[in-house]
C-alpha cells in the first residue's frame, strides 16, 4: 500500500469517543465528525464507553446524558475522578430541571459545555474546535 505524500506530514486526526444510546443520533453525529476529519469511536451506553477509555486514548468525549444503566452523569462523576484533563461536550435533551438535579450528583457540581438536542453540527463543530484547541474550560 503507498502512502499519499500529501498525507505523508499531516498529524493524526484528533481521536473523539462519541457515547449515545440512540444508534440514529449516534451514528450521524459520528458520520458528521468523520466527515470534518476527526476518527470517532462509538459507545452505546455508559458501559461501553468507561470500558473504552480506560483502553484507549481520545482527545475529547461527547457524552450524551440519559442513558440506562451507567449514565452520562455516572460518567462525568467517574471522569472528575480519574481523568480530569478529558475535555468533554455534553449532549442532551433532558429537560433542564432534569440536567440540574443531576449535576448534583457530579463532585464537583459543574457540567461542561453544553449542546441541547437536536444538535446543530455546525455548532457542535465550532465548540469541538474551541474545546481541543483548550479555548473551553
Amino acid at each position: 500500500m503507498t502512502r499519499d505524500p500529501e498525507k505523508a506530514d499531516l498529524p493524526p486526526a484528533p481521536r473523539l469517543l462519541l457515547v449515545d444510546d440512540s444508534e440514529i443520533e449516534r451514528r450521524t453525529l459520528a458520520a458528521l465528525m468523520r466527515l470534518r476529519h476527526y476518527d470517532v469511536d462509538e459507545a452505546a451506553d455508559g458501559r461501553a464507553a468507561l470500558h473504552m477509555l480506560k483502553n484507549g486514548a481520545y482527545d475529547l468525549l461527547l457524552l450524551d446524558l440519559q442513558m440506562p444503566g451507567y449514565d452520562g452523569f455516572d460518567l462525568l462523576a467517574y471522569l472528575g475522578q480519574n481523568a480530569p484533563e478529558l475535555p468533554v461536550i455534553v449532549l442532551s435533551g433532558l429537560p433542564p430541571d432534569e440536567i440540574g438535579n443531576g449535576i448534583h450528583r457530579l463532585p464537583d457540581h459543574e457540567l461542561p459545555p453544553l449542546l441541547i438536542k437536536p444538535i446543530d453540527s455546525e455548532q457542535l463543530a465550532q465548540l469541538v474546535e474551541l474545546k481541543l484547541a483548550g479555548e473551553l474550560p
